[in-house]
Formats: C-alpha cells, sequence, structure tokens
C-alpha cells in the first residue's frame, strides 16, 4: 500500500481544480469525528460561584457508519478548547483528492471573547484548528493531510441523546457538518 502526503497549497489547487468539492456534498445530518470528553466536568462548570457563560459536554454525533463522530467541548469568553474526530470507521466521504476519508481530527483552541449566547439559547464559538485527515484517493492510494491554524466555527444546542445538536463548519476548508442530534452524551449551556 502506498502512502503519501499533500500539503496546504497541494490541496488548494486540487480543491480548486477537477478535484473540487462543494459544501453541499460535504454536508449532511452527521459529523465526521471520535474525541475525548473535555477536562473539566458538567457538575465543577455548574457549581455555585461559576458566573461566567460557558458551554461544556460531549458524546457520539449520530449519523451513518462512516459519519458518526465524537467530540468533546469545554468553552468560556476566556477560551477553551474543542476536539471532534472520525477514526477507524468504515464509509466516510468524499472531500478533495480523497475518494473516501477514514478518519478526520479537528482540534482547537477557542478563540478568547468568540463564545455566543445566541437568543434561542445554543451556543456559538470560533478559533483555530488543527485537522488531520487519512483517506484514499481513487486509485486507493493512502493520503495524509495534516493543516495547522484552521479557522472553524461551531453551534450547539443543550441536552442529551436526541435533543443536543452539533454543526461544524471547518471555514478554512471549506467543509460544513451538521446541525446533527447527540446519540449518547450530553450538552449544557450557561448563560
Amino acid at each position: 500500500m502506498q502512502v503519501s502526503s499533500i500539503s496546504r497549497a497541494a490541496l488548494a489547487a486540487l480543491l480548486s481544480g477537477a478535484f473540487a468539492c462543494s459544501a453541499d456534498r460535504i454536508q449532511s445530518p452527521s459529523v465526521p469525528g471520535l474525541s475525548t470528553a473535555p477536562a473539566s466536568s458538567v457538575a465543577d462548570q455548574n457549581s455555585p460561584g461559576a458566573s461566567d457563560a460557558r458551554v461544556v459536554g460531549g458524546g457520539v454525533v449520530d449519523g451513518p457508519l462512516g459519519l458518526t463522530s465524537q467530540l468533546g467541548i469545554g468553552a468560556t469568553s476566556a477560551g477553551g478548547s474543542f476536539q471532534c474526530v472520525m477514526a477507524g470507521r468504515s464509509g466516510g466521504f468524499p472531500f478533495g483528492p480523497w475518494s473516501q476519508v477514514l478518519q478526520m481530527e479537528v482540534h482547537g483552541n477557542v478563540t478568547p471573547g468568540s463564545l455566543t449566547i445566541n437568543s434561542d439559547g445554543s451556543a456559538t464559538f470560533s478559533g483555530k484548528a488543527r485537522v488531520q485527515v487519512v483517506g484514499r484517493d481513487a486509485t486507493g492510494k493512502i493520503l495524509r493531510a495534516d493543516f495547522s491554524d484552521i479557522d472553524y466555527n461551531t453551534t450547539h444546542t443543550a441536552g442529551g441523546a436526541g435533543v443536543a445538536t452539533h454543526q461544524l463548519n471547518v471555514v478554512g476548508l471549506g467543509l460544513v457538518f451538521g446541525p446533527t442530534p447527540l446519540k449518547s452524551g450530553r450538552i449544557t449551556i450557561v448563560p
């Protein structure tokens, strides 16, 4: 099996050319990913005296095999962390030179001051992420890419399985996933 890497410049050239992939081809009611829960617990974040708006939680994001993901979030007005990873799943989705993305991880810091609690009670924040992608091209060759400082934003609604939702926009790569409900887990939003 042949393995190669692709640079950001090469990917940009491919995306603007014959391998271009529009967001509507990738947009789906599911989010690729697998991640760990945030280090701080929801109970700690909701303790008396905690006065800052925040969103914390994580879980499995619903979707068909290959697009099911897990995420972990912890964000306040001071910053935080976000991670969404699809790993080791079959199925996948097409993106740029990849006919099938096998693994994708989006892991980034939350930009201080970017957390907004919206009028509908949802929470939106943004930041810069490291995005790692592994997949196959049309010939079956494995392609790997690792991008740094990629702009992203994400919106969440609160609740447990079937109620909480997650939407991820990887702005720097033109990808949109969701909004999609959690299959398990919980997202807590404190205004």
